[in-house]
């Protein structure tokens, strides 16, 4: 809003200065260096039978009808285009014209052109003449003119005036016989120094001073003016002539704000602006493009458009080009390459207009160097995305096969001797099957779909805890400094899940310096800014508790360095990383709705900064692992009615409950287990179902039998983990919950501790 307001604001201030320069009673004119007409504006006009602007487009030598180029007026404007100023007067259409000629030029300070400007000055002409030839004609003309006329006496007190005296100063004739000259300067220095000047040469011509009105007004004010000298030869007082110029600086001061205007505004546009003709040579120009390009105004002009590219962007910007002369807008996005050779992408766009009657572009150029990284850190989000869905799926299906395939295994060697040699068989069966509950668990962490059991910590105390273990891990060539902050802020995070964060980085630290180094790891509160989100996407401004963990290994490319969270990506040998561990850590941050951060260079070491959201809540202390007490066995007696939709998991539950003293009541859908419910007499002490089942859900099964089975517990379980059901109806709601897989004794444990709360 506040842009379009200074935008209207200087389209009003451009209007009045028009308005101005239209009104002024004069010509002023402008020329290019060809002696064309570019302008031509003034009250003076009509005089000479003209309309504004007429004119443009037709050179002095057709307006003056001449082939002469030692014409007063033409030669004045040739040496204005060398930089000379110059003043002179002609005679056009019976009239006689004072101008002023002078050169004006581009940005980069060449000339680019003359400007004009005149006053009709015949009757002040006429006067002169009339002057010389009798005292009666001069006294007529000395009444008449237009221009303020007078006779002063060496110590400066008025003796003649005209009228035109009178109303440029705004005195009475009795009042300004009163005064003397000096009181009308507004610098009395000013007399001083014309008086100085006046009497060395014996008069001077066009003497610029500012005179005073009597109403206080300050003018600018023209000065011609001679000595008087007596009949011997005495200098007795001045005679002269005052010319109100006024106006016309004040036309000038016009067209210089004007000209200011346009280069300011020029030259504060963001990005590039151009303008170029259908030649390709450039016409004006910001000093962006000498900055971002490197080159000087003088090379911009011997340069052309196309000389900022190269290959296929070269072809683009030319075709680009064509366009816009053709359809009379384009745009196009292309690398502009600088005169060092660095390339910076920019968004082009060019619009036709008519110069002077020729077809130029005028442009602009943004630099879309963010929008890049942005659209490269959008896609790489994407994919991470989908390959944490692929990975969220897969777990979720895995969780059903692997559930299976441990308590079958653990179910068959308590069924073994010790000495069966079978056992050892099975042994592999079931470690290769936690290996695999694992891998799993790690790509739920990387999909952000695992179940975290968040609390408000002190990362310091996460640290802490972990010390002693860390420096077992990282072995004893690394030493491991701990820089923690006093009094840091508080978050809300998984404390098991943090520490698998700060283990997985010490592994990926140790590795990376196989001959000893430094790890620390710090810890402290960051305040982020504005400015600081910007440069790194898509951190948002906020408050936040930073953990940071910094190495000096052997640093990571940047090719390495972008694909480091990639679930199996691995720089390690064969057989020494899955290459989840950073896809781990990467996913916990994100579900833990925090961001991470990595720099690293080759031989310079890695940093890895976290960024988790402050809470204001009050710590919750760690829980510190006990001693495992002899617990009284508790009856493992009652009945669970078991709904299950996967028939094998369904089959393996009901044979481990069962083997643990249980009455199971197995049905496959929630329908089933309803009709069940319906049927059986007896007390059903614990409904163990699947959440997530075809057409009714488990939380929506049991709440269809609490009303008629009150005393009946629940306990849910799921191979899913972002399910929405899941979510919502028993994560949300505190409800107890067995994530799958499942061992043999975790599920009897489970369902024991739901029969039988401490």
């Amino acid at each position: 809003m506040k842009r379009r307001g200074a935008h209207r604001d200087a389209e009003r201030d451009r209007e009045r200065l028009r308005l101005l320069v239209d009104q002024m009673p004069g010509v002023l004119w402008t020329v290019d260096r060809n002696l064309k007409f570019t302008s031509s504006v003034g009250a003076a006009l009509p005089g000479l039978s003209l309309k504004p602007n007429q004119v443009v487009g037709m050179s002095l030598f057709q307006y003056f009808q001449t082939d002469d180029p030692e014409v007063v007026s033409i030669a004045a404007h040739a040496r204005a285009l060398q930089g000379e100023e110059t003043s002179f007067e002609f005679s056009w259409e019976n009239r006689t014209f004072e101008c002023h000629v002078e050169p004006f030029r581009d940005p980069q300070g060449e000339i680019a052109g003359a400007i004009g400007v005149a006053f009709d000055v015949t009757h002040s002409k006429r006067a002169e003449v009339a002057l010389k030839h009798s005292e009666i004609k001069y006294r007529s003309l000395f009444e008449d003119s237009k221009d303020a006329i007078y006779v002063s006496s060496s110590d400066g007190s008025i003796l003649e005036f005209n009228q035109s005296m009178l109303a440029l100063l705004g005195y009475s004739e009795s009042e300004l016989k009163q005064l003397s000259a000096e009181s009308l300067y507004a610098d009395a220095a000013d007399r001083r120094r014309f008086q100085d000047a006046i009497e060395r040469e014996g008069s001077v011509q066009d003497y610029e001073v500012k005179l005073v009105a009597k109403n206080g007004a300050v003018m600018d004010c023209l000065l011609s003016s001679t000595v008087q000298i007596d009949e011997n030869g005495r200098a007795i007082g001045y005679q002269g002539i005052i010319r109100d110029i006024t106006r016309r600086k004040h036309a000038e001061e016009v067209l210089r704000k004007e000209k200011e205007f346009s280069d300011a505004v020029i030259g504060s546009m963001p990005g590039l602006f151009y303008l170029f003709d259908r030649a390709g040579r450039f016409i004006r120009w910001n000093r962006n493009l000498e900055r971002v390009t490197g080159y000087s105004s003088r090379e911009v002009l011997a340069l052309r458009p196309l000389d900022f590219f190269e290959g296929e962007d070269r072809h683009l910007i030319q075709e680009a080009i064509q366009r816009v002369f053709e359809q009379g807008q384009s745009t196009a996005e292309a690398d502009l390459v600088a005169k060092d050779g660095t390339r910076t992408p920019y968004f082009f766009s060019g619009t036709l207009i008519q110069l002077d009657g020729n077809p130029c572009v005028v442009g602009t150029a943004i630099d879309v160097v963010e929008r890049r990284r942005l659209e490269q850190q959008l896609r790489q989000s994407q994919k991470m995305e989908a390959v944490g869905q692929l990975a969220g799926g897969l777990a979720h299906d895995f969780n059903n096969v692997l559930t299976v395939v441990l308590a079958n295994s653990e179910h068959l060697m308590n069924e073994l001797g010790p000495q069966d040699p079978r056992r050892d068989e099975l042994q592999d069966i079931k470690e290769a099957a936690q290996r695999a509950a694992s891998l799993t668990r790690q790509l739920l962490a990387f999909s952000r779909k695992q179940v975290l059991q968040p609390r408000v910590l002190n990362l310091n105390e996460v640290v802490l805890s972990l010390e002693k273990m860390l420096q077992r891990l990282i072995g004893e060539d690394v030493e491991l400094l701990t820089m923690l902050e006093p009094s840091l802020w508080a978050v809300e995070a998984d404390p098991g899940q943090i520490e698998q964060i700060v283990m997985n980085l010490a592994v990926n630290a140790r590795d990376a310096m196989p001959s000893g180094g430094k790890l620390s790891i710090e810890t402290g509160n960051a305040d982020l800014d504005v400015v600081f989100a910007e440069t790194h996407y898509p951190i948002v401004p906020g408050r936040y508790v930073m953990l940071v963990m910094c190495d000096t290994g052997v640093g990571m490319d940047p090719h390495t360095r972008a694909r480091i969270f990639e679930p199996f990506f691995t720089t390690k040998q064969v057989g020494k990383g899955t290459g989840l561990g950073l896809s781990t850590v990467y996913g916990i941050v994100k579900q833990s709705g925090g961001y991470i951060w990595v720099y690293s260079e080759q031989a310079l070491g890695s940093t890895f900064k976290i960024y988790l959201p402050r809470v204001d809540k009050e710590v919750q202390p760690l829980d510190v692992p006990a001693e495992i007490a002899t617990q009284p066995s508790l009856a493992r007696t009652g009945t669970v009615l078991l709904v299950e939709d996967e028939r094998s998991v369904r089959a393996l539950a009901r044979r481990i409950l069962e083997g643990s003293g249980y009455t199971v009541l197995e049905a496959s859908d929630a329908a089933e287990a309803i009709g069940i419910s319906d049927q059986y007499p007896g007390g059903i002490d614990l409904l163990f179902t699947d959440v997530v089942m075809p057409e009714i859900s488990g939380p929506e099964l049991a709440q269809r039998l609490m009303p008629l089975r009150p005393e009946t517990r629940v306990l849910y379980t799921s191979g899913y983990t972002d399910h929405v059901v899941l979510r919502e109806a028993v994560l949300g709601s505190g409800a107890e919950f067995l994530q799958k897989p499942f061992t043999p004794d975790e599920l009897v444990q489970k369902v024991r501790d739901v029969l039988n709360p401490a």
